[in-house]
């Protein structure tokens, strides 16, 4: 009888193996609605090397092309605008052309172009609201670079406004790049399929959008992205389009062990893409019970609302992005 009960439960709750650990660990700590929105102070960042005087001059050139085209010093989004274009922002738009100028050079013009029409960095946070109402994208913890780590739960999808639902991703990018510690400029990404259905996915048009916006207007903010519980969908459509992916970015995509899935790694032949275990990356206390650390947190819109305004302003606040 206690084996039907057990296996009853672990197929009504699709908890085993690490998930069993993880319940145990969650049952003897307190339960918080608050997210985790400081770094821990021993983070190790990952830091770019020094540039080369090849390098070195190509910033500069930048740099003084920027400054010509800014915003005259009266108009209201100039502050915004001035705090966006820094050295740091600069230098990740030569990266992510190869560091050749005039691809840089276009790229961050379309850009400075985009904000001064799109303002991302002042988007309502009250209109925002509705999307984050079930926890299906949020912020909670760092990894050990220091990275915020921007947990998604596609099982959570709640909307259909796909202009909503663009915003509330570039809304979740402002912000998180706002709760990265000195030395950090890019996030750590879990996207969690658990339960998942295709069904559950945005739209074809949707998911365009937001990667054209991600791609040409936020390069080089990924630092690392963990895949858990990767359904079939995911992978038939990583393996189409992985060959036409930057390798950079490639292997910034890890899959994390799946211990309740004997053999889960069949499913993924022809990929290269590495496995991993989530501890290896995020202090275990920085990271939540469900995925194996000691973090016992349960998402509440209102808690996690407050808090992320708070550490990020109220509702926006202007910033010299690093």
């Amino acid at each position: 009888m206690n084996v039907f009960r057990l296996k009853s439960s672990a197929n009504s709750n699709k908890t085993n193996g690490t998930q069993s650990k993880a319940s145990s660990i969650s049952e003897s700590v307190p339960v918080t609605h608050e997210p985790l929105l400081s770094p821990p102070a021993d983070y190790s960042p990952s830091l770019q090397p020094a540039l080369d005087e090849s390098q070195q001059d190509k910033l500069e050139k930048l740099r003084t092309y920027i400054q010509s085209i800014m915003l005259p010093e009266d108009h209201e989004y100039y502050a915004s605008e001035k705090g966006f274009v820094t050295d740091g922002t600069l230098k990740r738009y030569l990266r992510a052309r190869k560091w050749e100028y005039e691809a840089s050079k276009t790229m961050l013009e379309n850009t400075v172009r985009w904000r001064r029409d799109y303002r991302p960095d002042e988007l309502d946070p009250d209109y925002i609201k509705p999307e984050a109402e079930t926890g299906k994208m949020y912020f909670d913890g760092f990894d050990n670079a220091g990275r915020p780590i921007w947990i998604m739960r596609p099982r959570q999808q709640n909307s259909k406004d796909a202009d909503r639902q663009v915003k509330h991703i570039v809304f979740c990018l402002e912000r998180g790049i706002r709760l990265m510690p000195a030395k950090v400029e890019n996030i750590a990404i879990i996207v969690d399929f658990k339960d998942s259905a295709y069904a559950h996915n945005p739209s074809i048009a949707t998911c365009k959008k937001f990667l054209d916006i991600l791609s040409n207007h936020y390069p080089e903010r990924l630092g690392i992205a963990f895949v858990v519980k990767s359904p079939w969908f995911f992978f038939t459509t990583f393996k189409m389009i992985s060959p036409f992916m930057d390798p950079v970015t490639k292997a910034k995509i890890k899959f994390v062990h799946d211990e309740d899935k004997k053999g889960g790694k069949e499913d993924t032949k022809g990929m290269s893409n590495e496995w991993v275990n989530l501890k290896d990356y995020v202090p275990k206390d920085m990271l939540e019970c469900e995925y194996g650390g000691t973090y016992n947190f349960s998402y509440d819109v209102d808690s996690y609302w407050n808090a992320l305004l708070e550490h990020t302003g109220k509702p926006y606040k202007v910033i010299d992005y690093m």
